[in-house]
């Protein structure tokens, strides 16, 4: 499925000045046919240029987490066409909150700094309800400061921003 973050919120400097520069993100989530873990590839358009991350996600114990998620290995990170390995021992407790809402509490550590982002997604096509994103901004901000994020800088997506190009073989897998 294809998630297209409509809000989002840091709590460590480098995460704040990416929300101010940040266009737009699109995620797409797949499931392994091992049914425990999932790849994933997030494009991110910041300040006009691609920043694209690819990797694995899986249940660490599935016995004792139904929403946590850990990142498998060394992923990818892609910045004008630059490829390089990336690693920030992330972790990520996801909720979906309805059918089309997915929030993401993503817990790295980010240039030697340990940080958490906030990222509030909807479907894609569900974005564009400008009047139902305006509706739920107050709610998002409640959850935000309630775990203790910096509400004053925040991304949010205008409804018109372009999105970061996909190339035609990631289009075919999506």
């Amino acid at each position: 499925m294809r998630w297209v973050l409509v809000e989002s919120f840091s709590d460590y400097p480098r995460g704040e000045e990416l929300m101010k520069i940040t266009n737009s993100s699109i995620t797409v989530i797949h499931l392994k046919d091992n049914n425990e873990s999932f790849m994933f590839t997030e494009r991110n358009l910041v300040a006009g240029k691609c920043l694209i991350f690819r990797g694995n996600l899986s249940i660490p114990d599935p016995e004792t987490s139904n929403h946590s998620l850990l990142l498998d290995n060394t992923g990818v990170r892609e910045f004008e066409g630059v490829v390089v390995p990336y690693d920030d021992k992330g972790r990520a407790d996801v909720y979906q909150t309805c059918p089309h809402c997915l929030i993401i509490v993503y817990h790295g550590v980010f240039e030697g700094m340990p940080g958490r982002i906030l990222l509030i997604y909807r479907s894609e096509g569900k974005h564009l309800d400008a009047d139902e994103l305006k509706a739920a901004a107050s709610d998002h901000r409640r959850i935000a400061e309630c775990l203790k994020f910096n509400v004053e800088i925040s991304f949010r997506y205008n409804g018109k921003a372009e999105f970061c190009q996909e190339k035609k073989k990631e289009q075919e897998e999506a």
